[in-house]
């Protein structure tokens, strides 16, 4: 399998924690695609949907050309848009009102800013764990103190080359989560096949 080599960004994703940081990690290694994962702390901090809107007040996310400069993403200057990109946000839905809760998962909540038309809201109703737990992939809740080290062996980080044996597990892992309704999940693995030279999720 040839190694795939991109030059700029074509996806960047504001996770909500540590859980979502692993997963994500785990997702762009075994695919070998320069991800940016934007986090607080490595995920160590969390970034709830209350606070979006602020965090993306923040001096990278104010304008096109000043978010493309600072997670390498192509630009092109006459039209003023950014070039085969994607910005998820993965967020847990437990930490704020319905009404708030619709507006992200609709997107509205983007309204008005820079980046609305490269943004993909990704919801997991409640959290993450509940969908692993719905997804049979966990057993049961576990407490927060361990999450980062449960995490870490079900989404180990691949740090061997490309190959079909790293596709197929997050292949495997998209067809474990295709059937839950809680999560939109899979818009963010199928976008990430897409830059993939002929693969697709769902042809192995």
């Amino acid at each position: 399998m040839p190694q795939n080599t991109l030059n700029y960004t074509r996806c960047a994703v504001i996770v909500h924690g540590k859980s979502e940081f692993i997963m994500v990690k785990y997702i762009y290694t075994n695919l070998h695609l320069p991800v940016k994962i934007i986090a607080k702390d490595k995920g160590r901090g969390s970034i709830q949907i209350n606070g979006l809107s602020d965090y993306l007040n923040k001096k990278q996310f104010t304008s096109l050309k000043e978010f493309a400069d600072a997670y390498s993403v192509e630009y092109d200057k006459k039209a003023r848009n950014l070039r085969n990109f994607k910005l998820f946000i993965i967020m847990d839905t437990d930490d704020c009102d319905d009404a708030t809760k619709a507006k992200y998962i609709s997107g509205n909540m983007f309204e008005g800013h820079p980046l609305k038309e490269y943004i993909v809201p990704v919801y997991n109703i409640s959290s993450l764990e509940d969908v692993m737990i719905k997804a049979g992939i966990m057993i049961k809740k576990i407490p927060d103190a361990q999450k980062g080290s449960y995490y870490a062996k079900i989404f180990p980080i691949n740090t061997e080359p490309l190959s079909m044996d790293t596709v197929n597990q997050v292949r495997a892992f998209a067809e474990k989560i295709k059937g839950v309704k809680e999560t939109n999940m899979l818009t963010f693995i199928e976008y990430c096949f897409g830059q993939i030279p002929g693969e697709n999720l769902w042809e192995g």
